[in-house]
């Protein structure tokens, strides 16, 4: 796409000096630089409102919300996932795919995982999750649901039951750190769920 703005049509050469000049021109000239002026203001806006920034724009702060648009044939080098520590916790944990890539939660006893936010129907999203299963004093296993979406993949889980519910409960007989992948191709309805390490 190019630009509407053309500098052509106003003539910098006028008025010429030392001769009685028409005030058409003037009109001319000031009614072609608004309207270039306008064309100006409506691309940088488009502009400001769609492309990627590597900084903020002056009086703004920074939003690459690509909204799961289509990047062509890219090449990257060096590119990193967005990590986001949940901290310690125990009970319900709702983890959002739009908050980062990798997230780590720490365990401080019973975990139940939901999921939410991941790409529409169509478009495939994944998150790994790393879980620091930590004991207290005198505990020698701890647990973690993953929801009844989580239907791909369980079969190569060690220590993996399936409840009457459908959940699926991971029970850990070790502390230590573990990296799971959870992946879905239909918004979240139906999860692969890998364990990675």
């Amino acid at each position: 796409m190019s630009s509407k703005i053309n500098f052509n049509n106003i003539d910098g050469n006028y008025p010429i000096a030392g001769q009685d000049n028409d005030s058409q021109g003037f009109r001319d000239n000031f009614t072609n630089i608004k309207t270039n002026l306008r064309y100006a203001n409506e691309e940088l806006t488009d502009l400001q409102n769609k492309v990627v920034l590597k900084s903020a724009l002056i009086g703004t702060s920074l939003q690459n919300d690509m909204a799961f648009a289509t990047i062509f044939r890219p090449k990257s080098k060096g590119s990193a996932k967005e990590y986001r520590d949940l901290g310690t916790t125990s009970g319900s944990a709702a983890l959002s795919f739009l908050d980062a890539e990798v997230q780590k939660i720490t365990t401080s006893g019973p975990l139940v995982l939901s999921f939410t936010d991941f790409p529409p129907t169509g478009i495939y999203g994944s998150m790994r999750i790393w879980i620091s299963i930590q004991f207290g004093t005198g505990q020698t296993s701890a647990s973690v649901n993953f929801p009844t979406s989580v239907v791909r993949g369980i079969s190569g889980i060690p220590n993996l039951t399936v409840e009457t519910n459908g959940t699926k409960t991971v029970t850990f007989n070790a502390a230590g750190d573990y990296l799971f992948e959870l992946s879905s191709v239909d918004a979240g309805a139906s999860y692969w769920l890998i364990k990675l390490a």
